[in-house]
């Protein structure tokens, strides 16, 4: 069947499933291995792009048997974070095509398991898994026993079951190990190196919890747990700068967190650690409804309209960001902040090195925080950050429009050239198709559309 998935930008690693490795300036339909068969209805529910590699999550739609979602891979496996190379391809080339990634296998596990959500750091890939309702043995009729740290077990109707599974390069301890990494007690899986087998990361669910929410910035993972009465937020891998403290919560100057001029003593954070408690204060009453994570900063985005963060400020990311409301979506380049009000109003802070502030080449990093110029007569109905660029998705009238503007190295802008903007640019759509999905990757961008919807 046809995806109607497009990318451009940086595709040397061919993670932008186009079956070449060469950089495209263009939205270009990606493709699907020829031994990966996907059902005709099948949706997009969530797309991750890194460096090397991307992974996609489709629902099977209404033509197969519920809740059988797919989870495809396409770019490098270097590091194993597409899973055991014998599980995806017989060589190491990359694979310049989306081919389905299974991880269950390599752990011992039965096929009633789901991927439910993804995420994926610079070389890594976490996957969370849900046990399919009803499916509680095995194919040959026995009982499942399967037991894991971090499944959760729930009586009666409606039971689910999840783990989280991480497969690729820990340098940074993206893998989740339970071990911190010290000088005198290394990490137990070797850095820089592929995985031998997935890895199940143990978030400690409690009974009733799932994973709500997941992303991953270059380094570090957050994810946010939803119980029975509250949310609680969890993250592993870097740390120095504090991806995974919330002291620097609500900073109303420009500072980093790991080198403060004020008053007392610098904070001093580990090099990285395994799942840890992120103790976000949220208000009875209120939810996290998004995240977005950066190189090495977090923002959380309540139901209320405001919004948290912790992590690096040495670009000015977080500066003030305690001060906004009315806030209605996030979005976060590597060193950047982006805000989106109720009112339609664009806010950036932070980086400019890219001319990703999108508010004239001129001004420098850490200025602070100005509005981005959106066309007149637009309603903003998303942004979407990548690595170092802004995606806008908007309407005039019923008609769509795509907007695009910083960083355009590997023409991750789709605007058939390789020059950097410092204001939004329409994005011409190569088809007059509804756009349905839009996300940013490591210099790339991508775009779902359905042309029954033109």
């Amino acid at each position: 069947m046809t995806l109607n998935l497009l990318a451009c930008g940086s595709n040397s690693a061919s993670h932008l499933a186009l079956n070449h490795n060469q950089d495209v300036t263009y939205l270009t339909p990606t493709s699907i291995h020829p031994s990966t068969s996907i059902p005709s209805s099948s949706r997009v529910l969530d797309l991750v792009s890194t460096s090397a590699h991307s992974l996609l999550l489709l629902s099977s739609g209404e033509d197969q048997r519920p809740g059988r979602n797919i989870l495809l891979g396409a770019g490098t496996n270097t590091y194993g974070h597409l899973g055991p190379r014998c599980a995806l391809w017989d060589d190491v080339k990359p694979e310049g095509r989306w081919k389905e990634v299974d991880l269950l296998n390599s752990l011992g596990l039965d096929g009633d398991w789901e991927p439910v959500k993804i995420a994926a750091t610079w070389s890594t890939s976490v996957i969370v898994y849900q046990k399919l309702r009803g499916k509680e043995k095995h194919a040959d009729g026995g009982s499942s026993n399967t037991k894991t740290p971090s499944a959760t077990r729930q009586e009666g109707s409606g039971s689910s079951e999840q783990l989280v599974v991480s497969c690729g390069s820990n340098d940074f301890g993206e893998l989740g190990t339970t071990q911190p990494v010290t000088l005198d007690a290394p990490n137990p899986i070797p850095v820089s190196q592929a995985s031998q087998r997935p890895t199940i990361v143990d978030l400690g669910l409690r009974n009733g919890e799932t994973v709500e929410m997941i992303k991953g910035g270059q380094r570090h993972v957050v994810a946010v747990i939803a119980g029975l009465d509250k949310q609680r937020v969890i993250g592993w891998g870097a740390s120095r700068k504090g991806e995974l403290d919330i002291s620097s919560l609500g900073i109303s100057k420009t500072s980093s967190s790991a080198k403060s001029k004020g008053k007392g003593k610098v904070t001093t954070y580990p090099p990285t650690s395994p799942p840890t408690a992120i103790n976000v204060l949220i208000p009875e009453g209120v939810g996290i409804v998004d995240i977005a994570l950066g190189a090495s900063h977090t923002l959380a985005l309540l139901s209320n309209g405001r919004v948290f963060g912790w992590g690096s400020n040495a670009k000015g990311q977080l500066t003030d960001i305690d001060h906004l409301e009315n806030v209605k979506g996030i979005a976060a380049t590597w060193g950047g902040s982006y805000f989106l009000t109720s009112t339609g109003e664009i806010l950036s802070q932070g980086s400019n090195t890219h001319l990703q502030l999108l508010r004239e080449s001129s001004i420098s990093s850490g200025t602070p925080r100005g509005q981005v110029e959106v066309s007149e007569g637009m309603e903003v109905d998303r942004i979407v950050a990548g690595s170092e660029h802004l995606l806008v998705l908007g309407r005039k009238g019923e008609k769509q429009q795509l907007w695009a503007g910083g960083w355009n190295e590997h023409g991750n802008l789709g605007l058939g050239d390789e020059r950097d903007r410092d204001r939004l640019v329409m994005v011409e759509s190569p088809t007059q198709a509804r756009m349905l999905g839009l996300w940013g990757g490591c210099a790339s961008t991508w775009v779902w559309i359905d042309k029954s919807l033109a």
